[in-house]
């Protein structure tokens, strides 16, 4: 792919058009009349381990550690929430249908009443609007699909630990079966629901981008226990889970 780069003799020329300029994998800087032009590192500022040909981020959205367990999203919904931000009183996120991105407002929309990803639009699948990861850290990261978690499942010997490297954060670890220095963990942050957050350090539930198949009040998700791991199940979209990012 060519990249085209343009010349500006002043600044106020270059300010002028810079809203309407198409510079894919660039970063720009002005500095005295001058524009530079920096190659895009994709992978700016968070780490990743690459399996099966695609870069799986190491720590949560909104996480500040591998162990941390980051920030809880609806399906859909670019806007996450800490623990401390959930709950039923004013100010608070509540996580249910009410107060739900693409809901009607009420507290039982059914089919007809979710305003975007329906039986209308037929979309499947997030767009990069509705997807937190594309908000939240920008470049080349997105959310995984559910066949992208599926096949990561294929990938990996899955083991539960109660506590991952001694930090006292239950889990799961994910070992690459063709090269065990290929390690991903990811925290049992629990979920969000009716202003309550439920199964903190027993269970993990992590977002795919996917719509499910069988009706449009579902999204697809990973959910996990010390009993095991279901790769490809279903919650209703106004749940809070955490989100993993992904490269590829």
């Amino acid at each position: 792919m060519g990249i085209w780069i343009s010349e500006f003799d002043t600044t106020a020329a270059y300010d002028a058009a810079k809203s309407s300029l198409t510079t894919p994998h660039l970063t720009i800087t002005n500095d005295d009349m001058k524009v530079h032009y920096m190659p895009y590192d994709p992978y700016k500022d968070h780490d990743y381990v690459e399996i099966g040909g695609l870069k799986w981020a190491t720590m949560n959205v909104g996480a500040t550690g591998v162990t941390d367990y980051g920030l809880y999203f609806q399906w859909g919904d670019t806007q996450g929430y800490t623990r401390s931000q959930v709950g039923s009183g004013s100010g608070k996120k509540y996580f249910g249908w009410g107060d739900y991105k693409y809901g009607n407002g009420t507290s039982s929309p059914g089919d007809t009443g979710i305003t975007k990803y329906n039986s209308t639009d037929k979309k499947i699948v997030l767009e990069a609007s509705d997807d937190a990861v594309v908000a939240n850290w920008g470049g080349a990261w997105r959310m995984p699909t559910t066949e992208e978690f599926v096949a990561l499942g294929s990938a990996v010997n899955s083991a539960w630990t109660n506590s991952y490297q001694g930090s006292g954060v239950s889990g799961l670890v994910l070992t690459d079966k063709t090269d065990s220095s290929k390690v991903l963990f990811f925290p049992a942050a629990g979920y969000c629901n009716y202003g309550s957050v439920y199964y903190v350090g027993g269970n993990g539930y992590y977002w795919s981008s996917s719509l499910d198949s069988s009706g449009v009040l579902y999204g697809r998700n990973v959910n996990f226990s010390s009993a095991g791991v279901n790769w490809q199940n279903r919650y209703y979209r106004y749940y809070g889970f955490a989100v993993r990012g992904v490269v590829g």
